[in-house]
């Protein structure tokens, strides 16, 4: 089994457990793997020695060291990327993307602010039939609920920051191994 197929499999498996931050697993074992062909290693012998995906899930969902370990280790290894450019680039894709990301879920939320705003300055301002205060209401209603959409969306970006940072930096490094 080479690496993509490992690591999409241990991908697909670790899914079914929500307490456990997969995508620093993925990295972690994505590292792993890369770290010893580097040094020369088989990739698909040094993955057999891994064990199953079933033994590797069932011994994360019983050890919470490994899974602090993890995290420690993603760390540092952040802070130690190979080469200075991947790090530079990969912040740079990072940092634009939560920046697009935050306007276009601020936008959304904004639109649902003024279209609530909108809604009721008319409703109390102008002289309007029953079916127009109506159809107001429901704008009003419609811009609630598309202001909330936007207020989660941005509050979920920023709970998911740290993983969608470890995706950038491992797409980054992939890429530029790639090219190498």
């Amino acid at each position: 089994m080479n690496k993509k197929v490992f690591l999409n499999n241990l991908k697909k498996e670790l899914k079914y457990y929500k307490k456990i931050n997969s995508e620093e697993i993925i990295y972690y074992y994505d590292e792993m793997i890369q770290d010893a062909v580097d040094e020369g290693e088989d990739e698909n012998q040094f993955i057999k020695n891994l064990g199953s995906i079933d033994t590797i899930i069932a011994n994360i969902v019983k050890d919470e060291d490994f899974v602090r370990d993890v995290k420690t280790s993603n760390t540092k290894s952040l802070g130690n990327i190979v080469n200075g450019t991947v790090r530079v680039i990969s912040f740079i894709c990072y940092y634009f993307a939560l920046f697009i990301m935050t306007i276009v879920f601020g936008s959304i939320f904004i639109s649902g602010l003024g279209m609530i705003l909108q809604s009721g300055i008319y409703l109390i301002f102008d002289n309007l039939t029953s079916t127009d205060q109506w159809i107001l209401f429901g704008v009003i209603i419609m811009g609630l609920g598309i202001s909330i959409i936007g207020f989660s969306l941005m509050t979920n970006i920023f709970k998911t920051t740290k993983s969608f940072r470890l995706f950038i930096i491992r797409k980054t490094k992939e890429i530029y191994r790639k090219k190498r």
